[in-house]
């Protein structure tokens, strides 16, 4: 359950979509930039993690439970990098590292820094990635996230990320609530309040967010 919590907390993330606000009044985009934005970056920002995703579900589920059995499951990192040797030989490994590398920095800096930015915010310190105080809460943030790893580390880093991203499924009914909410309301958004369609849509996945938050609870008393 915990494996599925935490693909909930990738694919369904309210905390990314509520962090989409500050870029939008950071760039001071207006009614008018509504249906170019859509076009050019909210619809493909949904499909190609959506497509990504179910990549990244069929290849797990081929290499973590492939022909070889129980016995043939690749349960590290380094296993799991394998999967390139057929296509790039020994540089396969190489391509991973790198790969992974990339991944998990750009992942760290882009959410410590949401984080700083809302933090700021919510103390009145400002909204924005140029004031202090959000630098000074991304980098203390940032640090938190290095020291855990180097903690906690030694034991598997799978079941580390695991636990880490689904985590991120706490806060996720709170900030999932408020943007169904604020989005349902004609005096705040205008000619841009969603239609009834896009409410259902953002209810039902305020539910699924909704249940597998009760389920991580529950998880945490077992």
């Amino acid at each position: 359950m915990t494996v599925v919590i935490a693909l909930i907390g990738t694919c369904l993330s309210a905390n990314a979509a509520f962090f989409t606000s500050y870029g939008t009044q950071e760039r001071k985009r207006t009614e008018a930039d509504y249906r170019d934005i859509t076009v050019v970056d909210t619809i493909p920002g949904i499909v190609a993690p959506g497509v990504m995703t179910a990549l990244v579900i069929l290849v797990a589920a081929k290499v973590f439970n492939g022909p070889l059995g129980p016995e043939g499951m690749v349960a590290t990192i380094s296993g799991l990098s394998k999967v390139f040797e057929p296509v790039a030989g020994p540089v396969g490994n190489w391509i991973f590292a790198l790969g992974y590398f990339a991944a998990a920095f750009s992942a760290m800096t882009a959410n410590a820094t949401a984080g700083g930015i809302m933090l700021s915010d919510a103390l009145g310190k400002g909204a924005s990635a140029k004031s202090r105080t959000a630098r000074i809460f991304s980098g203390v943030i940032l640090v938190w996230g290095i020291a855990i790893t180097a903690i906690f580390g030694g034991g598997s880093p799978v079941q580390l990320i695991v636990l880490a991203q689904s985590l991120t499924v706490l806060t996720a009914p709170v900030l999932a609530f408020l943007l169904v909410y604020l989005s349902a309301k004609g005096d705040f958004m205008g000619t841009l309040r969603n239609k009834w369609w896009q409410l259902a849509l953002g209810a039902i996945a305020f539910g699924v967010v909704l249940w597998f938050w009760i389920q991580l609870i529950i998880s945490f008393f077992q």
